[in-house]
């Protein structure tokens, strides 16, 4: 449900107004105010929302490139989902076998206020003991703690309190829902509280997805993407609204670069997916995913909540068939199957519908 677009080019202006939001390359703000540009100068505004766009990251100064997915417009937990699902079928179909997904939460801006001041006061009741670097480093920004990788901080930050604790009720609802999700697709997944982002963009559910090695006992802390929400970005490049934004980027290990297979042209799908109510929206990625498994093509408009929507949509794609998964179906573990010219319909077993 992605549709491919060419990759933003970064310019200065970018770079200068994401000056403040560090430098990591997991949390590329410059990349994302590229897009927000992009966003803006190619009126994709006009287009229907949510927008689910990707597209490949160019190699840069010995940076292998990657892909990102975007997934514009949707306030809903349904963007992390989308996003978690289609990230970790790319990374299968690339050799990954054994992955997890690392979750946390960091909400709001004004969560996000309340838990530095937490943080500050942490550092200061039991930072005592830490070395003269460290207490510099908490000193010019507490959020170093979360930046840096030596020992001392990384134990000191293993006892620090966590984001999760001082969500605001609204985004602790957020949070709840897309785990909810995560949860529906069957995904291995834990809560890490060591991912905060940056603070100074990044907000709400953060996640990224680690290798586990071919067992479990063999598991070692590869990093494969990098997820979160940037929306508060949208303003700094000249949204007049804040606009729901989120996006992971997959970083490419050197051995796939060279043998990816791009499609000149999308395949055209003869099938619509209708969901009708949050059990139904719960459900459809997964079925997505199987339908994808089995090379199966599928429109959908999975961000809107509205039938009347994604039945107009449906007319205007012109499919021969369309999907239905209501409250009754998510239940039952079924899909209805209808035959848009002739009105006729079966209702069949998810399990059975690649069949």
């Amino acid at each position: 449900g992605f549709m491919p677009v060419g990759a933003p080019s970064i310019n200065r202006d970018d770079i200068e107004a994401t000056n403040n939001c560090g430098e990591h390359p997991h949390y590329d703000a410059a990349e994302k105010a590229a897009l927000i540009r992009h966003y803006l100068t190619k009126n994709l505004a006009s287009l229907p929302h949510p927008l689910a766009i990707a597209y490949k990251k160019p190699a840069i100064k010995k940076r292998l490139g990657g892909y990102a997915l975007h997934f514009i417009g949707s306030p809903s937990g349904i963007a992390e989902a989308a996003l978690i699902r289609a990230a970790l079928s790319i990374l299968g179909e690339e050799g990954h076998e054994k992955m997890r997904v690392d979750v946390n939460c960091i909400g709001d801006k004004e969560s996000i206020a309340v838990y530095e001041r937490e943080l500050i006061n942490y550092a200061k009741k039991f930072g005592a003991n830490l070395g003269e670097q460290s207490k510099i480093l908490l000193k010019e920004d507490v959020w170093n703690l979360f930046r840096n990788q030596n020992e001392e901080m990384m134990e000191f930050r293993s006892q620090a309190p966590s984001s999760i604790t001082f969500l605001s009720s609204q985004s602790r609802l957020h949070f709840k829902e897309v785990l909810e999700y995560i949860e529906a697709l069957g995904i291995d997944f834990r809560l890490a509280p060591e991912l905060v982002g940056e603070k100074n963009h990044s907000s709400h559910t953060i996640f990224a997805i680690k290798s586990l090695g071919e067992t479990a006992e063999e598991a070692k802390d590869d990093t494969l993407a990098v997820g979160y929400r940037y929306s508060r970005l949208g303003r700094r490049m000249g949204l007049r609204k804040e606009i729901p934004m989120a996006g992971v980027n997959i970083f490419a290990k050197e051995e796939f670069e060279s043998s990816k297979k791009i499609y000149k042209q999308l395949p055209r799908p003869k099938f619509y997916l209708v969901q009708l109510g949050r059990d139904a929206k719960i459900k459809s990625l997964s079925l997505l995913e199987l339908l994808r498994s089995h090379r199966i093509p599928v429109h959908h408009f999975i961000g809107k909540d509205k039938l009347t929507a994604q039945l107009s949509n449906a007319e205007n794609l012109r499919v021969s068939y369309l999907i239905i998964i209501g409250q009754k179906e998510a239940l039952d573990g079924t899909a209805t199957i209808r035959n848009v010219s002739t009105r006729a319909q079966d209702t069949i077993p998810v399990a059975n519908l690649p069949d």
